[in-house]
């Protein structure tokens, strides 16, 4: 059984994780980010690998963070799909998409 406190630890890093994805998608525009979609590349490891060094090493320590509390990738990705309804068009409008978005995710986190 998790804690109130856990829980809304929990809770703060997934709302954090959704809206630094946000952030970057409305820097590089949705517009373009439909077209990465289209081309079949993925979103947010395209994003995750153009970041420097040091903002890897913090994401994967606010993604670890988030794994130690119970916190998955769906939940950040179905987080952010709720701040930006569109990106769910994005997601939903491709077989499989979500599901290697999660995976690449996981990817990620596995890279040293």
């Amino acid at each position: 059984m998790t804690t109130f406190k856990a829980r809304a630890a929990r809770h703060f890093f997934i709302l954090k994780a959704a809206k630094e994805l946000k952030k970057e998608i409305e820097k590089a525009g949705l517009d373009n980010l439909k077209i990465v979609a289209d081309a079949g590349y993925s979103i947010l490891y395209t994003h995750l690998n153009g970041c420097s060094p040091q903002e890897k090493a913090r994401i994967r320590r606010d993604f670890n963070t988030l794994q130690q509390l119970g916190g998955t990738p769906e939940m950040v990705l179905t987080e952010l799909t709720r701040q930006m309804p569109e990106i769910a068009s994005i997601m939903d409008g491709r077989e499989g998409y979500k599901e290697s978005e999660i995976q690449n995710v996981k990817a990620f986190m596995k890279e040293s």
